[in-house]
């Protein structure tokens, strides 16, 4: 009797490669995309120190000023049109602020509200504040950073 040699498949051999290069593919695409933006993000921005206007405005087109300062112990006042606010709770800042930028519009035909900030003041202690506008009738908002002893 005679043996057959076994036919050997050669498909258990080897195995497919294109799901790895699909893989190898998306993960370079990902890290030349994620090394781009991490570039531009570094780019530094330079603010004016006094911004002029083309025009001057009327007394009832000025923008209502927020002015949010901090002083050496890092607590921070907020004033509305030169009205010193008085020191509330965090959670109670944005009602307050609402209405009085609420009551400050009232009178106004321009409903832009100037937010100016120090510096030194970091995002989280600002959001208040942004809440509190966001949820009055203001319909823009300015934003400028004040440069405080410089």
């Amino acid at each position: 009797m005679l043996l057959k040699p076994e036919k050997k498949s050669f498909d258990a051999q080897f195995f497919d490669l294109t799901p790895i290069i699909d893989v190898v593919f998306l993960l370079i695409i990902f890290f030349m995309l994620v090394c781009r933006f991490m570039a531009e993000e570094q780019t530094p921005i330079e603010v004016p120190d006094q911004i002029q206007t083309a025009r001057s405005p009327n007394a009832d087109e000025t923008p209502l000023t927020i002015t949010v300062l901090t002083d050496e112990l890092r607590h921070v006042t907020c004033s509305v049109d030169n009205v010193k606010l008085k020191q509330v709770d965090k959670r109670d800042l944005a009602a307050l602020i609402t209405s009085a930028v609420n009551d400050g519009l009232d009178q106004r035909a321009d409903k832009t509200v100037r937010l100016r900030c120090d510096k030194r003041i970091a995002f989280g202690q600002v959001k208040y504040v942004l809440a509190g506008i966001s949820d009055s009738r203001a319909q823009r908002l300015d934003w400028a950073v004040l440069a405080k002893g410089e």
